[in-house]
């Protein structure tokens, strides 16, 4: 399935100011309820998923990029949201830069083969140059749902 159809446009966050990768995350986390793209009882689950997911290893994979995810049976599809942080947030990443574009996909814990595949497009479009550079010019939901329907091979 195409990493866009994961993602709607009030779960992208494109001036997101946060204080550090938590509030990020809870932020993130809450446009994904308030789409409802995760059910608001589950929100709460989901959060601790994610964040407890996030201390076990950063995923602040360089060029200014964080891919937080977590399998959860909390979600019955996988699910999108996208931050925009303009101030950056230190994400732990590996080269050290502070991160300024987060995609967060939460999947159901049972759709393995779907996460990784997700995952890997994900981290594919994240680690080239040129793409990792358009994500970070992107700067309304149209435009980073239009991208990604692009380097997905889809019409935007």
């Amino acid at each position: 399935m195409p990493l866009a159809d994961y993602c709607s446009p009030e779960a992208i966050l494109c001036n997101l100011e946060a204080a550090d990768k938590e509030d990020a995350l809870n932020q993130l986390i809450d446009a994904l309820v308030a789409s409802r793209l995760v059910p608001k009882p589950k929100g709460a689950a989901v959060r601790k998923e994610v964040i407890e997911r996030e201390r076990q290893a950063s995923t602040g994979i360089g060029r200014g990029i964080g891919i937080p995810h977590a399998r959860s049976g909390q979600v019955k599809q996988i699910v999108m949201a996208i931050g925009r942080v303009p101030g950056g947030v230190d994400f732990g990443a590996v080269d050290g830069e502070r991160v300024r574009v987060i995609l967060l996909l939460v999947s159901p814990a049972e759709h393995t083969d779907e996460h990784l595949a997700a995952m890997r497009a994900i981290v594919r479009m994240a680690r080239d140059p040129y793409h990792a550079k358009r994500l970070h010019s992107c700067s309304t939901p149209e435009s980073f749902l239009s991208l990604i329907r692009e380097i997905d091979g889809l019409p935007s």
